[in-house]
């Protein structure tokens, strides 16, 4: 189909523009390459079991959580931050927070990563992350996402992606920093990152990084730490990680089907990877996190 444009150049007198790639090529680079990669949204309803006793804890996926009813509290960096019906907050991963609830609680939540670079989330080692509110709702509107057929729809996934971003921009106004600082260390290192991203697997080794990266494994190490403040192993750990999480959490694979999509030699070994980094087995965490 051979497309035409026939608009009278007279419906555009008086135009001036406010936003183009070419006013704000930047922030057109940094806004059209980040991404948000949703895992899922989910139901709980919680009480003083949600309470971490005291203790702080953390993982690797971002959150937005929404209060549809009850009063529920975080602890981070020494602050408490109250969690009330109908409001909205962004809850960084890699964030360790102690968590207070003493009633009866309904929360609707999602989890999710973010990257500029491939498979690299500049919100876990972002220094001033931290809960943040994102925005006021109408905890009734949102009651009708309980209804599974509506959440599966195109167009209401759109609309749901529409208003994660809206509420993460809201709660991370100074995003183009955030993202020009991580570029500023990690951008030398793309080409370990797409392979870890084409390769990830508990197979893939120091060695292989070091290779891509054009160095022998000690100046490899020495300089990622150097730039980006955390070891080649802590991060391919991390990211292993959330690959798994994505695979316990939102399929139904047996432990061994996972182990061998992730490279462990067997599934007792990725149990204990996961039990250390999350505190209990995939199969027991994959009950509790769907509530059976």
């Amino acid at each position: 189909m051979r497309l035409i444009d026939t608009t009278d150049a007279r419906a555009n007198a008086g135009m001036r523009t406010i936003v183009s790639n070419s006013k704000a090529e930047r922030e057109s680079l940094l806004a059209g390459k980040f991404r948000i990669q949703l895992l899922g949204m989910y139901f709980s309803e919680v009480g003083p079991e949600w309470s971490s006793e005291g203790k702080l804890q953390a993982d690797y996926l971002n959150h937005i959580d929404i209060t549809l009813s009850g009063r529920r509290q975080v602890v981070a960096g020494g602050r408490v931050y109250d969690l009330e019906p109908g409001q909205v907050w962004f809850l960084p991963g890699n964030t360790p927070v102690e968590r207070r609830c003493e009633e009866p609680c309904e929360v609707l939540f999602f989890k999710f990563s973010s990257e500029w670079l491939p498979g690299v989330d500049p919100l876990l080692d972002w220094p001033a992350r931290g809960p943040r509110m994102a925005g006021v709702v109408e905890p009734d509107e949102w009651r009708e996402w309980l209804d599974e057929d509506r959440a599966r729809s195109v167009a209401n996934l759109l609309l749901l992606r529409g208003r994660l971003l809206s509420w993460f921009a809201t709660a991370v106004p100074e995003l183009d920093e955030v993202i020009s600082g991580h570029l500023e260390t990690h951008t030398q290192f793309t080409p370990v990152f797409q392979l870890i991203e084409q390769n990830l697997g508990a197979r893939l080794r120091l060695g292989d990084l070091a290779k891509v990266y054009g160095t022998t494994a000690e100046a490899f190490s020495m300089a990622f730490v150097r730039s980006t403040g955390i070891t080649p192993k802590a991060y391919l750990t991390r990211r292993l990680n959330q690959e798994a999480l994505r695979w316990v959490i939102n399929t139904d694979l047996k432990m061994k089907e996972i182990a061998d999509r992730l490279g462990f030699s067997d599934e007792y070994y990725f149990s204990r990877f996961f039990q250390k980094l999350n505190g209990s087995a995939p199969s027991r965490y994959r009950r509790e996190f769907r509530g059976r």
